[in-house]
């Protein structure tokens, strides 16, 4: 029987949803109008705050502008979400859950999140942090800790499950049992959580009265 835990925290892009397309549409218009589409490659900065990955490609820039070219990508993003799907397996997970025992920390903004929530065809949760609402992005804690407070839990009673190696070391940092769940990262690179998922729709939850169990073949939690 594996051990019980009083929450599971998901990521969004890459562990619920599947909005590399869109993204990479958003991004790519904009490194191209920026002059940059020649160097820019997504996949590096997955993950990422968009200002930071302004900030990196266009160091030149004021903040002030950092943040105006943040906004204009953040605003088709919102837009743009018609490729989004569910991740095989997500929708059911999410509905094996009890809705007050599940959350998402995503390294995006609540706007974005619940578009690209909605597109999927996924329910969005009572508890959903974003980069609203923290002053460090993952891989700090911040965003973790701030969701188990928001259920009401220990954090090192819950589980946080993530795809990239950023929001497994933020989980981790936090005192959290962490999951990592292949998407687009190197096996290598998913070596610092506890354990390692093929995605949600591999692990299996059951939500108990004292909280949630939850199994992945041949993986001892």
């Amino acid at each position: 029987m594996s051990k019980v835990r009083s929450a599971i925290l998901f990521d969004l892009d890459g562990t619920l949803v599947d909005s590399y397309a869109d993204a990479e549409d958003c991004w790519g218009d904009w490194a191209e109008s920026v002059g940059v589409g020649d160097v820019f490659d997504l996949s590096s900065f997955y993950g990422q705050k968009r200002s930071d990955i302004v900030r990196t490609l266009l160091p030149h820039l004021s903040e002030r502008e950092i943040l105006d070219h943040a906004e204009r990508v953040r605003l088709a993003e919102r837009a743009r979400v018609a490729k989004v799907v569910a991740l095989p397996g997500a929708a059911e997970v999410l509905a094996s859950l009890p809705p007050e025992r599940w959350g998402i920390v995503t390294s995006n903004d609540t706007e974005v999140a619940l578009a690209r929530l909605r597109s999927a065809g996924l329910p969005a949760p009572e508890v959903i942090v974003s980069a609203d609402d923290v002053v460090h992005p993952k891989p700090h804690p911040e965003g973790f800790l701030l969701a188990a407070q928001k259920i009401g839990v220990d954090p090192a009673s819950a589980v946080g499950i993530d795809d990239s190696p950023m929001g497994i070391a933020a989980a981790r940092a936090a005192g959290m049992t962490t999951i990592a769940v292949r998407f687009r990262q190197e096996e290598s690179a998913l070596q610092g959580a506890h354990a390692v998922a093929d995605g949600v729709g591999s692990i299996t939850f059951q939500g108990r009265p004292d909280g949630i169990s939850l199994r992945i073949p041949g993986v001892e939690l």
